[in-house]
């Protein structure tokens, strides 16, 4: 079963048994997932504030390098529904699981979106359920 969310000038298919939570914060919507099982999580964060995406997928990857400092990330590149995403693929342990992060932003003509997702090694299908998620991100509002 597959769950739509459709607001706040978003669109993205997500796995219906995964947890939905949406907070706003002034021009910045998050859109939270969580598994079932709690070893796999995406974040959806637009902000029509507009920030450059390098600087705001910098900025996750520094949230992670304070978290565990000895994590490994590569930059990445990666086109969204036509749009191209800049970013970092991030590999660290915690709990003595190897866990994995995809950190994907871009910026349309009105918003920035931020595409966050981690899953540990336990839980094989999130990685394809995440990419899933990125995938079908579409804007909702776009001119």
């Amino acid at each position: 079963m597959t769950g739509i969310y459709e607001d706040h000038g978003i669109r993205f298919e997500y796995p219906g048994e995964w947890e939905l939570e949406v907070t706003d914060d002034g021009p910045v919507t998050t859109v939270a997932l969580q598994s079932p099982g709690g070893l796999a999580f995406a974040l959806v964060t637009t902000d029509d504030s507009r920030p450059a995406p390098a600087e705001v997928a910098d900025e996750a990857l520094s949230a992670m390098r304070e978290e565990y400092p000895n994590l490994d990330a590569t930059p990445t590149l990666e086109t969204i529904n036509g749009h191209n995403a800049v970013g970092h693929d991030v590999e660290f342990i915690s709990l003595d699981m190897t866990n994995t992060c995809a950190i994907r932003c871009f910026r349309t003509p009105r918003r920035t979106v931020l595409v966050f997702g981690q899953w540990s090694d336990l839980d094989e299908d999130s990685e394809d359920l995440i990419r899933d998620v990125r995938q079908s991100l579409e804007e909702t509002d776009g001119e």
